[in-house]
């Protein structure tokens, strides 16, 4: 407030050195206006620095927050709220969230042998999927299903988009479908685009690691009588 309050008294005084018609109250006003214009400019460019220098340290904090979660492999956010993480050893997906960056991190700990299916989804639609053998049909919704509206979509749908996640159906009563967002945006955006083509680079990426483990696994669920 102190540094905007300066920078507007800065203008009201250069303004008034304009008005004046005496060129030594002129030279004044205009020197005062000016001192406390860059006095008030340089206020505000500190303020940002030192604002900026606090973002990138609690930033980075939570970005150790969530890499020292034991684990193999790991994707995460750019702003750091975020991760999607394997724990190979105790055959363990973990899903890691924080509401900001001074919050604790909250963990999803899903075991492989309870991932049923996984799919990856653009604007409510699926455009690719994996689920366990044994299941009938796909467990999401049947309103992410493009076979239902993939001909309701119009051309220029087809070729933006402004949310690209990985869904994946586990063994859990309370949140049965768990999402991890690759990349969002508040308009669409073309599938040209570098941000939406990495995104989708690192999603099938992590879409063919949980595939493999659903298909791993799939051999335990097999009935014995299938067998014989």
């Amino acid at each position: 407030m102190k540094t905007f309050f300066l920078l507007l008294l800065g203008l009201i005084y250069l303004m008034l050195a304009n008005a004046m018609e005496a060129a030594i109250v002129r030279g004044l006003y205009f020197f005062i206006g000016w001192g406390l214009f860059i006095i008030g400019a340089f206020r505000y460019m500190k303020e940002k620095y030192m604002s900026y220098r606090r973002t990138a340290e609690m930033k980075r904090e939570s970005e150790e927050e969530i890499m020292n979660i034991p684990h193999t492999q790991c994707t995460i956010s750019s702003d750091c709220l975020n991760a999607l993480l394997l724990n190979e050893p105790t055959n363990t997906l973990l899903f890691a969230q924080k509401e900001d960056w001074a919050s604790e991190v909250t963990k999803i700990e899903i075991q492989f042998n309870n991932i049923y299916e996984v799919s990856i989804v653009e604007d409510d639609n699926i455009i690719a999927s994996t689920r366990n053998g044994l299941l009938s049909g796909s467990l999401m919704d049947r309103e992410q299903d493009t076979s239902l509206d993939s001909e309701e979509e119009d051309e220029e749908s087809d070729d933006t988009v402004t949310q690209l996640a990985l869904k994946i159906v586990v063994d859990n009563l309370s949140t049965p479908i768990l999402e991890y967002i690759f990349m969002t945006n508040s308009e669409p955006i073309s599938k040209e685009e570098d941000e939406y083509c990495e995104a989708l680079e690192l999603c099938e990426e992590w879409y063919r690691k949980i595939s493999i483990i659903i298909k791993r696994y799939e051999l335990e669920r097999v009935p014995i009588r299938n067998w014989q």
